[in-house]
């Protein structure tokens, strides 16, 4: 409570020393003893604090509030990398048909390996990329499952 002896608390706890209670006194007793100041005071025989589940309700709004304003930006970057997901997805389609294309091209012209310079290098460029490009997508899809699980989305 503040005091460096017990003999002055046990004076203001006998009321046999009234008038030299400091202010401050008052809310710390009131929350050490866990009754409300009116109590204290003899303004009410209700001992609970009935200010406490307003304070609650603050407290928890307060809580939920701040909660919200830091998920906000974990929510954009969800949107941010589902949108970014979305486009590597297009692009591992159109380079898989750009491979599906080659492989084609190939077989229409039975002179692409031995005449056509640089056709093995298109062909493995082609495989690279595709490999690559699903790569990047299974990265994306696994960092935007962590942050929807983290923030509930």
């Amino acid at each position: 409570m503040g005091y460096s002896n017990s003999s002055k608390l046990n004076k203001v706890e006998l009321a046999s020393d009234t008038g030299s209670i400091p202010f401050w006194l008052i809310p710390r007793a009131a929350e050490v003893y866990q009754v409300s100041s009116d109590y204290l005071l003899g303004l009410t025989d209700e001992w609970q604090c009935t200010h406490s589940e307003a304070l609650q309700s603050k407290i928890e709004k307060a809580i939920k509030k701040s909660q919200s304003i830091q998920d906000n930006p974990i929510r954009q970057l969800y949107t941010q990398i589902s949108a970014v997901e979305s486009a590597v997805s297009i692009n591992l389609q159109k380079t898989a048909e750009f491979k599906e294309l080659v492989t084609r091209f190939r077989s229409l012209n039975p002179s692409f390996d031995t005449e056509l310079r640089l056709g093995a290098k298109l062909l493995r460029m082609a495989d690279e990329t595709t490999q690559e490009a699903a790569k990047i997508a299974r990265q994306l899809a696994k960092s935007r499952d962590s942050i929807k699980s983290a923030v509930n989305i």
